[in-house]
């Protein structure tokens, strides 16, 4: 039996305004609670991917995550860019369509045979969506986007992927350092946490007006690699950051531990 490889990617402008699922269906069948990885990948002007350190390592990061997460037919990935208009920032999309064939009633031998054949086309379709993540992490941005990073408007597209019943994996490939200049938002490059208890402070505050809004992003898992390398100064890599984000997926319910990569 033949097992031929289907794939698709979409490739969507940043400016392109993502549509909305219907609020009135809180949650959509979704075939075997199949993964939705959703890889942020910074493009402001504090995250330079061009960086021989940041490259190697978010490059290995994408390629572990597809290979990990990329398992069976549904499966899939979103990549949006973290900037000022993260909300509207979804850059590709890829879903799987590698299918393996029926094993009901075949031998050892075609039995073997279809495995094989699915292994080497479901290798092959990983293949491509690494090559289109890459270039996606390559790409780079310069409108005056870059000169804001708004993260929180990433916690909305986290909420809507698990209300569809995907297993929803979210990978931040960023520093983490929300900045927005308007009120009643956060610009840690201006006035960051300036210790933990600041920041667990600031993190409740804003999750009040949250919440009430992200009903279903507790079940998702955080995952954050910062471009930072080991020797980083804690001026530089903010350990206040890290916990404002542990706490702030904290109260919203997230019942994993936010992991650093």
């Amino acid at each position: 039996m033949k097992n031929h490889l289907k794939y698709y990617f979409v490739i969507i402008p940043s400016t392109l305004i993502l549509s909305c699922s219907d609020a009135g269906q809180k949650y959509q069948e979704v075939d075997e609670a199949k993964t939705c990885s959703m890889i942020f990948i910074d493009k402001s002007v504090s995250v330079n991917v061009n960086k021989k350190f940041v490259n190697e390592k978010y490059t290995k990061i994408i390629s572990q995550l597809i290979d990990e997460n990329v398992k069976a037919k549904g499966d899939k990935l979103e990549v949006y860019f973290v900037h000022e208009n993260t909300g509207k920032g979804k850059a590709a999309e890829v879903v799987c369509k590698t299918e393996k064939g029926d094993l009901a009633g075949a031998s050892s031998t075609d039995s073997e045979a279809i495995s094989t054949e699915y292994g080497m086309s479901l290798e092959k379709e990983k293949s491509i969506f690494k090559k289109i993540v890459f270039a996606q992490l390559a790409s780079q941005n310069t409108s005056s986007s870059k000169d804001n990073t708004d993260l929180w408007a990433a916690l909305p597209l986290i909420d809507k992927a698990v209300a569809k019943g995907y297993n929803v994996k979210v990978y931040f490939l960023s520093d983490m350092v929300e900045s927005m200049r308007a009120e009643n938002r956060r610009d840690f490059h201006t006035n960051p946490p300036v210790d933990d208890a600041a920041a667990v402070g600031w993190a409740r505050e804003d999750v009040v007006n949250m919440k009430p809004n992200l009903t279903n992003i507790g079940l998702a898992q955080i995952f954050i690699a910062k471009p930072f390398e080991p020797t980083a100064s804690r001026k530089k890599n903010n350990p206040a950051i890290s916990a404002y984000w542990q706490r702030l997926f904290l109260e919203l319910g997230v019942a994993g531990e936010v992991t650093e990569l």
